[in-house]
């Protein structure tokens, strides 16, 4: 009895050890599937005999809390995304150029548009700013994972709330988020300048933000600095001001905040011709995560005309130029699939996930006509 009774004891122990064991939370995974390289337009001019670049291709995803399309295709607030346009990039989402993009809804709020932007699929499951964190694989994720670098992904935002969307385990990869978020912090605080940084945006007065928000001056100082000393495969640049001054009532605070905005941008693209060939194989792609409303100060399920976004590109991998006409309609969740096609990644093959913008990544031809808003 007794040898059987330890017998029936040592068992239990063996099995609750493993039923520790058994992970407690399951996360939804992309449906990865291998995919032909994305083609590329054919070169206009003369191209030199070189070797082709040993670097892999890379991304800065910056997103724009809050900017609408209204406001976006206006070359006197953005000046910098339209010399983008005439030098090397397009965009979608233009007035009179074809079906639109939006956020998939039906609450037209951050963190589920920050959410279909980082998966690739509409944000089940999300209808506020005060969703949990993830519980999808995102793209951050996966560049992580299939990188396997450390630095190799590196995300900052004005916006604490952001790492809620960043992934399920955000501690894979760099996150500095808000004043206090952060996420391998050894990968930061290695560099003086960095640090420097960083911890500045730590002492700094959330205004036009509240609680742990964080300047987008300093949000995008922080990106700068690590893009050129560390080269990550893909760095996300959050900044959240716009949004902010737009809740205030503060129109001049708003325009301000996004030809601020445009200006660090211009700063990611001297960045970028500073690093060689991984400068110029680094594609840019800046986008928003809701509209605005009618009243221009206010966005949300109540106001679906603050569905629609928009979507600048630029860099080696975009063969389009100019304000480019959709050939079909677009969504927030088409954003991660362009990411992957970018980078040469297996694409989700989920029936929910989005698809590439090929309007952007393959080369010009009778469907897809370039022109300017007029």
């Amino acid at each position: 009895m007794q040898g059987r009774a330890s017998a029936h004891a040592l068992a239990a122990v063996v099995l609750a050890v493993a039923a520790s064991c058994v992970p407690t939370t399951q996360f939804d995974e992309p449906v990865l599937v291998d995919t032909p390289r994305v083609s590329r337009a054919e070169p206009t001019v003369a191209v030199d005999t070189e070797a082709p670049s040993s670097e892999s291709p890379a991304v800065v995803l910056v997103v724009l809390d809050g900017v609408r399309w209204q406001d976006a295709f206006v070359p006197e607030n953005t000046p910098v995304l339209h010399r983008m346009l005439a030098e090397r990039g397009a965009a979608i989402g233009a007035p009179v150029h074809g079906p639109v993009m939006s956020a998939s809804g039906p609450a037209f709020v951050s963190l589920p548009g920050y959410s279909e932007i980082f998966t690739g699929r509409r944000a089940h499951g999300c209808a506020d700013n005060d969703c949990g964190r993830a519980r999808t694989r995102t793209v951050f994720d996966e560049v992580a994972r299939l990188d396997g670098s450390p630095g190799a992904v590196a995300v900052f935002s004005s916006w604490e709330r952001i790492e809620r969307a960043a992934s399920p385990q955000p501690e894979a990869f760099v996150l500095s988020a808000g004043r206090s978020v952060r996420w391998q912090q050894e990968e930061l605080v290695e560099d003086p300048a960095v640090a420097a940084v960083l911890e500045e945006g730590a002492k700094a007065d959330p205004f036009p933000g509240y609680g742990d928000f964080r300047p987008d001056r300093l949000t995008s100082a922080l990106a700068l600095q690590y893009l050129e000393r560390r080269r990550p495969r893909l760095l996300y640049m959050g900044l959240g001001e716009p949004d902010e001054y737009a809740h205030r009532g503060d129109f001049p605070g708003y325009l301000a905040s996004l030809r601020a905005a445009d200006a660090a941008i211009g700063a990611v693209f001297d960045t970028l011709g500073r690093m060689g060939e991984r400068g110029k194989r680094t594609t840019v792609l800046v986008t928003t995560d809701h509209g605005r409303a009618v009243d221009w100060r206010n966005h949300g399920r109540e106001m679906p005309e603050s569905a629609r976004v928009w979507l600048f590109a630029g860099g080696e991998g975009i063969a389009a130029r100019g304000l480019v006409h959709s050939v079909r309609s677009h969504r927030l969740s088409d954003v991660a699939p362009t990411v992957r096609a970018l980078l040469d990644m297996p694409s989700d093959a989920a029936p929910s996930a989005g698809a590439p913008i090929d309007e952007l990544l393959t080369p010009s031809s009778a469907a897809l006509r370039v022109g300017s808003l007029r």
